[in-house]
């Protein structure tokens, strides 16, 4: 994918971030810009918004009083850390493999494997440092499953090939590694995963079900990567026009649900389904590289606008 598609997922999907690491001199540094834009920013909008919400997502005060937003800011950093840690595990997974290499020798050699600023046996020790330190944080920060289960997604889609081995399972990988985010730092900004609700968890699959039937927006602008790479996508397997048509209903049909799972204010339903509705209109209607690029974009803004919905949630 090109360098100018940035949003709230991961590249590709688990651990195919861009330029995240390496500083040159054989390490890693931190997660760059794009980072921030595809995972951090929306994922802190996801947890703020749900520690946030009336409708009591998370466990509440025995007062009935939601958390304050200087109790809440207190912990931004701390769930801050959690994503970038485990983003960093993703990134060094994904670009180590000898698949990846070759692909971003092509698409990103200014990247640190392909630019021989690292070898993939560094990136390998990197790792192996990288893992213990996330799952620790995770269980002082009371993370700890969300933690292992996005560890055993990286594991499955990077070192078992399941990106490569069957669309369905990619999505499924690429969603449950989404959820795992939300699920962390939710988890983190509540204070442990004992304060999330069961409200909680079905708006986290909820979120991921978004994620894993409209994610093939992200295959549009990098169909000569996918097919350089044999990467199965949707586009390739079935042909452009039959996924074009299956992301248009589906981000429609999901800018629908997912207020009305919050019985939001009506007001509040603009902003996904305008997003939505215009995604839906550029996907049918424009084809080619520079209009697939803005309806990725586009997805990026309307998935940042439904994690919002919990702030416009009536109260439980």
């Amino acid at each position: 994918m090109t360098t100018s598609q940035q949003c709230s997922l991961p590249e590709k999907g688990l651990g195919h971030l861009d330029e995240s690491y390496g500083d040159g001199d054989g390490g890693p540094k931190a997660t760059k810009g794009s980072d921030f834009k595809t995972v951090v920013f929306p994922q802190s909008i996801f947890a703020i918004a749900g520690v946030m919400s009336a409708a009591a997502p998370v466990a509440v005060a025995e007062d009935d009083e939601l958390p304050g937003w200087w109790e809440v800011a207190r912990r931004v950093p701390l769930m801050l850390a959690w994503v970038w840690l485990h983003l960093l595990v993703e990134d060094i997974a994904n670009q180590r493999l000898e698949g990846a290499i070759i692909e971003d020798s092509n698409n990103k050699p200014w990247r640190p494997l392909p630019s021989k600023r690292i070898t993939p046996e560094e990136a390998r020790r990197w790792l192996l440092m990288a893992i213990p330190v996330a799952v620790g944080a995770s269980a002082w920060l009371g993370a700890l499953r969300s933690s292992l289960c996005l560890m055993v997604l990286v594991w499955m889609y990077n070192d078992l090939d399941g990106s490569g081995s069957d669309i369905w399972l990619r999505n499924a990988l690429n969603a449950g590694g989404l959820m795992c985010f939300s699920w962390g730092a939710l988890a983190v900004l509540a204070q442990g995963e004992g304060q999330l609700q069961r409200r909680a968890y079905e708006w986290i699959l909820l979120t991921g079900a978004v994620v894993m039937t409209t994610v093939h927006a992200q295959d549009f602008p990098d169909l000569e990567g996918d097919m350089a790479r044999g990467r199965r996508t949707i586009p390739l397997l079935h042909g452009e026009g039959p996924a074009r048509g299956s992301l248009a209903v589906m981000v429609v049909a999901w800018s629908i649900a997912c207020p009305a799972f919050w019985g939001a204010a009506l007001w509040s339903w603009a902003g996904p389904l305008s997003i939505g509705c215009a995604m839906a209109v550029l996907t049918l209607m424009r084809w080619g590289q520079w209009w697939d690029e803005v309806v990725w974009k586009l997805w990026c803004l309307w998935a940042a606008s439904l994690y919002l919905l919990p702030m416009f949630a009536e109260a439980a």
